[in-house]
């Protein structure tokens, strides 16, 4: 039925003489449309008997459709008379998704040697292939190249660099999208709040802070969860709880941010995470690996043997058993407050 109406789509806008341009359309948007690949080599078959495959447009389109299964993308790609950019960077981008990376290059590399210079789409793809091979040099010899970058290369640059332990370059570079006037985005003042949090400079976090209330993004989770983290790793525990409290909506990421802060600054803090615990029980959050796992810490550090016998209850329940961490920290508790018997237990669990 569905290759069935887009015969008929396709009948019609060729009678109507309107061909090439609608049916462009048609097979722009079929790339991202099609999910079943035998209804997709329907199509091919069809186009081929209509005469368009020729067309530069349909090109990138089956490219695009055959991008899971990169061979087919590959002849397609190969066989063309007369690739435009849509094409090449419909193989580009095949290849990056299916992971062959430097397959992407060097049809990248194939492209501007023919004089194809390459959109906006293009860059950023390679710019994530680099990024992804760790090849910074020629992610930033690329990025240098790129005419007035959106925020959505910047923060390929950030993040690229933070993840890769260039901290003090991933600054530089949000520096420099604010000096060019790009806003920032969530995903921006994630990643360099987390650079932030790594390199414990609180003043640049400060500041940082002051530019997502003067955008309105401090009451984003994914941006107070980032705030958090970097209060904590600063030691400015007491700023982190505000603006915990100042955050109306809070899911299990921002509950886990607070209580790994609290962690993270001592056992001087284990009666605030037990606290904490019992707040996020009446919440609609549901607890995580890594909840039970914070509040097993705080419970060795205060020496709470029966509230982690509880929380062991709760791991069984909710089938978080076999976690390591989890089953390290119940051992931990049992052996430091003299519970040999249930260490021994949890031990002989752990041998299985």
């Amino acid at each position: 039925m569905q290759f069935l109406t887009f015969m008929l789509n396709a009948e019609i806008l060729i009678l109507r003489r309107r061909r090439f341009i609608a049916f462009k359309r048609e097979m722009c948007s079929l790339g991202t449309r099609l999910k079943d690949v035998e209804f997709g080599r329907l199509v091919h078959c069809f186009v081929v008997k209509i005469g368009l495959e020729a067309s530069s447009f349909c090109e990138g389109a089956l490219i695009g459709m055959y991008s899971k299964y990169i061979t087919d993308a590959r002849k397609v790609f190969d066989g063309s008379m007369d690739l435009d950019i849509i094409s090449w960077t419909s193989m580009v981008a095949g290849y990056v998704q299916v992971g062959l990376l430097e397959e992407a290059l060097k049809v990248f590399e194939s492209m501007l040697k023919v004089g194809h210079i390459p959109d906006q789409v293009a860059f950023l793809t390679i710019i994530n292939a680099f990024v992804s091979l760790g090849r910074l040099d020629d992610t930033r010899a690329l990025f240098s190249e790129l005419p007035n970058p959106n925020v959505v290369a910047w923060n390929m640059m950030i993040s690229g660099h933070s993840k890769r332990g260039y901290e003090v370059e991933a600054i530089e570079f949000f520096q420099n999208m604010r000096a060019s006037g790009v806003n920032s985005t969530r995903f921006t003042l994630g990643s360099v709040l987390s650079v932030i949090a790594c390199l414990a400079s609180l003043d640049f976090g400060l500041l940082v802070h002051g530019g997502a209330i003067k955008q309105g993004l401090n009451s984003n989770v994914y941006v107070g969860s980032s705030l958090i983290s970097m209060y904590a790793k600063c030691g400015k525990i007491d700023a982190a709880k505000k603006v915990f409290d100042e955050l109306h909506e809070k899911n299990v990421v921002l509950w886990n941010a607070m209580v790994g802060g609290f962690v993270q600054n001592g056992y001087a803090y284990a009666d605030e995470v037990l606290e904490l615990f019992s707040q996020m029980k009446g919440s609609d959050s549901h607890l995580d690996k890594f909840t039970y796992t914070s509040i097993l810490s705080a419970c060795a550090s205060l020496g709470c043997l029966e509230t982690g016998r509880q929380f062991h209850g709760f791991i069984i329940k909710n089938k978080f058993a076999s976690n390591l961490f989890m089953e390290n920290g119940l051992v931990d508790i049992y052996a430091k407050y003299g519970a040999l018997e249930d260490a021994r237990k949890q031990l002989e669990i752990k041998k299985r």
